[in-house]
């Protein structure tokens, strides 16, 4: 499987008891064919060790039309920063594969809780045609 990314920041909606805050969806592409890496859930330690930190199980709240979401677990690069150097860590990513031929827009929405908080992630997904091969 090839990944278009491999790291995109958790960012979205909080909500706040019974309050919902308006989000514009964040805005990903990809080709017909072609699983794209929407959301990566990095807890990488302060201890500098390769073993992720415990993460929420995300829940998809509007399932892509014309595609599937999966939850893998992929290695991901993690900058040095403090006493740690770069390295690789394990991480839980969610993937959007496009249904085969598939040519258009998709979208898709992801809870995620943490602690007494929760956020709302919301994704449209350009799947673009394949550039022909020459």
């Amino acid at each position: 499987m090839h990944f278009k990314s491999a790291l995109f920041a958790v960012t979205g909606l909080a909500l706040c008891g019974m309050h919902a805050f308006a989000q514009s969806p964040k805005e990903l592409k990809t080709k017909s064919g072609t699983s794209v890496v929407v959301v990566n859930f990095l807890n990488a330690r302060p201890d500098c060790s390769a073993n992720p930190g415990p993460i929420a199980v995300p829940v998809i709240r509007e399932k892509p039309a014309n595609g599937i979401i999966q939850m893998l677990i992929i290695a991901t690069d993690v900058a040095a920063s403090g006493k740690c150097p770069a390295r690789k860590v394990p991480t839980t990513a969610l993937i959007y594969t496009p249904n085969k031929d598939f040519v258009g827009t998709d979208s898709v929405q992801i809870e995620v809780g943490v602690g007494n908080q929760t956020t709302l992630l919301s994704y449209r997904i350009t799947v673009q045609a394949k550039a022909e091969q020459l």
